[in-house]
């Protein structure tokens, strides 16, 4: 029996004992574990499924060697596991590619509504008694920005498309060109998109490259009347650059999926961008994934990417190959 701990576990007590028959025995435990309980919990383990809290340092996979595959619940697995650690300890470390991304695509979706519609500042005013209606315009023909046509990008780019006719923007080093056929999008500099965009979304994972990658320079190019959507990691966004941006009116608005530090620590410096004024940004808690549908599709690759995995057969989860 291969024994796999599951951190902030999502199955419940039937689906653990049904996947006994698929020689996997399921350990739930806390989303919350210190280090040192989660090196104990992990000394017999073949596997842990990672959806809490915990980093995977090199301590941990240092004192663990029954471990074998570090299965990431989603796809964001480079904020609690170092791959080159992991390569080092001869631990395979998997994720769950695709399986959520057109949850994270119509989330931005709600996020643009929720900041063009003045959706909090209607609700927070007519709750205290006060009656006023504040414009917005329609999404119907604008401009969208789209920075990465990955998967998540991609179907954000349908979205806007067939359901609003926008004309798609786009910024990706890669050759998109098949993908942006379909939606007449056309590929522009990074400038270009903050210049000429009604809405500038942002899809891009976090690296080297890409940290600090949007600042004071692509910001001051927006339109005044212009928004700015983060469902990718808060650290591509300079948090200075934007929180003076959005003081100083250059923007209408932005939105982020997720933030500098999670949860949010009120104490630094990128939290004053929560004492901006209702509605000018948005934080919700890194939650675009958590469609149903969307946890039980990366339920399911969890779970075939392990058997693959001990099975030794291909497996398209893994990241570090």
């Amino acid at each position: 029996m291969i024994k796999v701990l599951f951190t902030g576990c999502t199955f419940n007590e039937e689906k653990i004992e049904k996947l006994k028959e698929k020689n996997l025995e399921i350990i739930p435990t806390s989303p919350n574990l210190t280090q040192e309980k989660l090196i104990e919990v992990l000394q017999d383990c073949d596997a842990v499924i990672v959806n809490g809290e915990e980093k995977y340092t090199e301590e941990v996979l240092s004192k663990c060697e029954k471990l074998k595959v570090i299965q990431f619940f989603g796809i964001g697995y480079a904020k609690c596991i170092d791959t080159e650690v992991a390569q080092k300890y001869e631990k395979i470390v998997a994720n769950t590619p695709k399986v959520n991304s057109y949850s994270v695509a119509e989330f931005t979706l709600g996020l643009i509504f929720t900041l063009n519609q003045k959706l909090l500042q209607h609700h927070e005013e007519t709750k205290n008694g006060k009656w006023e209606e504040k414009k917005f315009f329609d999404l119907k023909d604008k401009v969208i920005g789209i920075i990465g046509l990955g998967h998540i990008g991609t179907y954000f780019a349908e979205i806007m498309y067939n359901a609003f006719h926008a004309e798609i923007l786009y910024y990706d080093k890669e050759d998109k060109s098949e993908i942006a056929n379909k939606y007449n999008a056309r590929k522009v500099s990074l400038e270009e998109i903050f210049r000429n965009s009604d809405i500038v979304s942002l899809h891009l994972p976090l690296n080297i490259e890409t940290k600090n990658l949007i600042g004071e320079n692509e910001l001051s190019l927006m339109k005044k009347s212009a928004y700015f959507i983060n469902t990718a990691r808060a650290e591509i966004v300079d948090a200075n650059a934007l929180y003076n941006c959005l003081k100083t009116n250059q923007i209408a608005g932005c939105a982020f999926d997720g933030f500098y530090q999670e949860p949010v620590d009120l104490t630094t410096e990128e939290a004053k961008l929560l004492t901006l004024p209702t509605g000018k940004f948005i934080l919700t808690p890194h939650t675009g994934h958590n469609a149903l549908e969307g946890t039980k599709r990366v339920e399911k690759m969890c779970i075939e990417n392990l058997i693959q995995i001990f099975n030794n057969e291909p497996c398209k989860g893994i990241v570090n190959k």
